[in-house]
């Protein structure tokens, strides 16, 4: 099965987030302590592709994003983050 525009650029932005995040927190530890740690952050940027993406969905621009490319795309983006932050330390 080929990933359509909209699924590709969703999987790359939430990569790309991934390694924003893990940049912004690797030199601030104490943002670890935060009330919402940065490895729930994914889910926020997730969130608001989504509704980006639902607006396309809707008027016929774009597929649906499904279970699986949401799933790797914020596991992925959650993965790099703990890697920088790893790497970091």
């Amino acid at each position: 099965m080929a990933l359509s525009r909209g699924r590709v650029l969703y999987l790359v932005a939430m990569l790309v987030s991934g390694i924003v995040i893990g940049l912004i927190v690797a030199p601030r530890p104490e943002l670890r302590q935060a009330s919402l740690s940065p490895a729930f952050w994914p889910f926020a940027v997730s969130l608001v592709l989504e509704l980006v993406l639902g607006q396309a969905v809707a008027r016929g621009k774009a597929e649906p994003l499904t279970m699986g490319d949401r799933f790797f795309g914020v596991f992925g983006a959650g993965l790099v983050i703990l890697g920088i932050i790893s790497l970091g330390d």
